[in-house]
């Protein structure tokens, strides 16, 4: 699999650079795609038309996101239901964006992703503690997410659904 990140296109200190960042044409998703030769992922969607776009040009996947939860604070978990409405089944919808805790998790899924994306606090548990800040990680994740699931009456990942929220 190959991503390409989409959502930092509008940043300030990206404009004015060569190639140009910015939002690109169904076509050129689709060159890029194509080119790819391998399952493709778009990272950075935070629309229905974006995640349309994006199945039309071919992708395998989106990853709905803000840049990692540091641009548009919000925007994954109000755009995920109605992007999850429109594209789900015809592709991955994996989320990243601001998701820190097993509560988190299980909320993104309940939105409509397939899968969530974790990688700052990641980062820090790495550099914090190696190998064993993974693993506690891991842990600590694992446990809020299995405590949620608990407390909202499901038993697998595929009884989480938008009505445990609601």
């Amino acid at each position: 699999v190959i991503a390409m990140d989409i959502d930092a296109a509008g940043l300030p200190f990206l404009k004015g650079l060569q190639p140009p960042a910015g939002s690109k044409t169904v076509a050129e998703l689709q060159e890029i795609v194509e080119y790819a030769e391998v399952p493709f992922l778009i990272k950075g969607v935070m629309t229905v038309k974006g995640a349309r776009k994006a199945l039309e040009a071919g992708a395998a996947g989106i990853v709905v996101s803000n840049h990692g939860g540091r641009v548009l604070d919000g925007v994954p978990a109000e755009a995920l239901p109605a992007i999850a409405d429109a594209v789900r089944d015809q592709m991955v919808i994996l989320v990243d964006g601001g998701i820190r805790s097993g509560v988190d998790v299980c909320k993104a899924l309940a939105l409509g992703a397939d899968a969530v994306l974790l990688a700052r606090p990641y980062v820090t548990a790495v550099y914090g503690g190696g190998a064993e800040g993974v693993a506690l990680l891991t842990q600590k994740l694992k446990g809020e997410l299995e405590d949620t699931m608990a407390m909202c009456g499901v038993h697998s990942l595929k009884e989480i659904t938008r009505e445990i929220l609601f």
